[in-house]
């Protein structure tokens, strides 16, 4: 199970996996918010981490990057196991420093 000191980290952890996800695909924020039925507003909301994506949202846009959300929701807790096993470290987002706790 993963603990987090603190939930910022959560919503850093999904903006990174999203923004991936997109460039992945080689999708713009306009491409991915029309295949998702959002707006590309939306998108960049919760890509800088100022949005934090509702139920909903999350099958808007597992549909727009054409997968089920099961697998976006797997690939959100891979990517925080991944922290997790890093020993306590710091994850440095846009400046901020956020403990992972282990």
């Amino acid at each position: 199970m993963v603990k987090i000191q603190d939930p910022d980290s959560l919503i850093q952890a999904f903006r990174h996996l999203l923004c991936e996800e997109r460039e992945k695909r080689g999708l713009s924020q306009l491409e991915l918010a029309k295949k998702s039925c959002l707006t590309r507003q939306c998108i960049a909301l919760f890509e800088s981490g100022q949005r934090i994506p509702t139920f909903f949202s999350l099958f808007r846009l597992a549909k727009g990057l054409g997968m089920p959300v099961t697998k976006l929701v797997s690939l959100f807790m891979s990517k925080l196991e991944f922290y997790e096993q890093q020993e306590p470290k710091l994850l440095v987002a846009d400046s901020k420093k956020t403990r992972w706790q282990v």
